[in-house]
């Protein structure tokens, strides 16, 4: 296959080929074989249609489309190989010759783009030091206490912070409307899980009571409810209330700390588990900041076709979580206030940041050699067994399927681990 490769700007490659007049015709002898194999003629059994009927029903610009098809692949996988081409985003081809003794296709290749990298070592980036306080200690451990909190029946009124269990069915206009409707349903009074004002009317009443609730939904909500008055009337059945544990040897034999055996040791237990959070998160915060730095100074020039590509994959994210919680685009759009142009802006210049980040932090790797090596995948794979107490060889078992992922991930680390060795004081 005759080619001809012109390097263009932003890191792209144009690849004309020339398919052999030879491989072209067979291309379009298999074009007609499979398009005779799918051919519906009266008074034959589809893919029994002779030769020379089939020709005349089978137009030659449905034979030059089916061989074109066929010849991409192939094409495009010489031209990898025989170029050394690696490509960054999804290729684009043009068809710019076509007969029935010559082919020509156009490729445009991007490839990853060249990066310049500034200082990247000895930035001297400052990572806050951490303190708990004992305020904070305080408020943990009363959060641990409250997840252990038990609902229990009053006989009184619901207050903020109660659960209601009961019947509701909403209508607009004297209408029911879609997923207005349940039975049984629970609801901490104060949660804000409802429709603004609708929890605060439930405050009061007691079971066995029937509440009508009136409110008006807001305006950024799924359209053929925005803004409209709505009726629910319930019914309550039961009214509940948390009630704490005590913070004594029977909660902190239930919590199942190790080394955890009085107030006094989960105290400790909190204050270390803090500190080590907000280690994390002012390392971090660090190593973000030297991210920056190295981002600002590093010359990158991103195509178009790369940029659009993450974008893309990025829509395709947002518009699965968005069905996921059972909602168009469109009701989403509504809720939040935005607008599919105000959506792509921002995911543009996400991912534009997020693009120069991974390719300067790609770079770096590559100068420093900072690749993962097998004994590296197996001091990982035993550190998990050992966390876990499980042998290394269930380990394996289950990274077996994600270990490109889990190299991935480790790679990504060891890169992070010498960016931070390098620059945070």
């Amino acid at each position: 296959m005759k080619r001809v490769v012109n390097k263009l700007e932003n890191s792209k490659v144009e690849v004309i080929c020339d398919i052999e007049t030879e491989a072209w015709k067979e291309y379009q002898a298999k074009a007609f074989t499979k398009l005779a194999g799918n051919l519906e003629v009266k008074g034959f059994r589809k893919g029994k249609v002779p030769t020379d009927i089939a020709k005349k029903h089978i137009d030659q610009g449905s034979i030059f489309n089916e061989a074109i098809n066929l010849s991409l692949q192939p094409a495009f996988e010489e031209v990898l190989k025989e170029e050394k081409l690696q490509p960054f985003a999804r290729p684009s081809v043009d068809v710019t010759k076509v007969s029935d003794t010559e082919l020509q296709l156009k490729f445009l290749i991007v490839l990853a783009p060249e990066v310049k990298l500034g200082n990247y070592k000895g930035l001297a980036i400052k990572k806050d030091a951490v303190k708990v306080e004992e305020k904070e200690i305080d408020e943990a451990i009363e959060k641990l206490v409250a997840q252990n909190a038990s609902l229990v029946v009053k006989e009184g009124e619901a207050a903020k912070g109660d659960t209601v269990v009961f019947d509701f069915v909403g209508s607009v206009d004297g209408k029911e409307f879609e997923g207005g409707k349940a039975d049984n349903y629970s609801l901490e009074l104060g949660s804000n899980q409802f429709v603004p004002g609708f929890e605060d009317q439930l405050v009061g009443h007691k079971a066995g009571e029937d509440v009508e609730v009136n409110v008006t939904f807001p305006t950024q909500y799924v359209p053929e409810l925005a803004g409209k008055k709505a009726l629910f009337k319930c019914k309550i059945h039961e009214v509940k209330e948390k009630v704490l544990p005590k913070l004594d040897e029977d909660l902190i034999k239930d919590l199942n700390i190790p080394e955890v055996k009085d107030e006094a040791s989960l105290r400790e237990y909190e204050k270390k588990t803090l500190l080590q959070q907000k280690e994390n998160k002012a390392q971090s915060d660090a190593l973000n900041k030297v991210l920056e730095e190295i981002v600002a100074h590093a010359d990158v020039t991103i195509a178009q076709e790369i940029l659009l590509e993450e974008v893309d994959g990025m829509k395709k994210n947002m518009e699965e979580q968005i069905k996921q919680r059972g909602l168009t685009l469109e009701q989403y759009y509504q809720i939040t206030g935005s607008s599919a142009q105000e959506t792509e802006m921002k995911m543009k210049i996400e991912a534009d940041k997020n693009l120069r980040t991974i390719l300067c932090m790609e770079e770096i790797a590559k100068q420093e050699k900072l690749d993962v090596t097998e004994a590296d995948v197996d001091k990982e794979m035993q550190s998990i067994a050992d966390m876990y107490k499980m042998p290394v060889d269930r380990v394996k078992e289950i990274l077996g399927k994600d270990l490109a992922r889990f190299k991935a991930e480790l790679r990504q680390r060891k890169i992070q681990d010498f960016l931070a060795k390098e620059n945070i004081a």
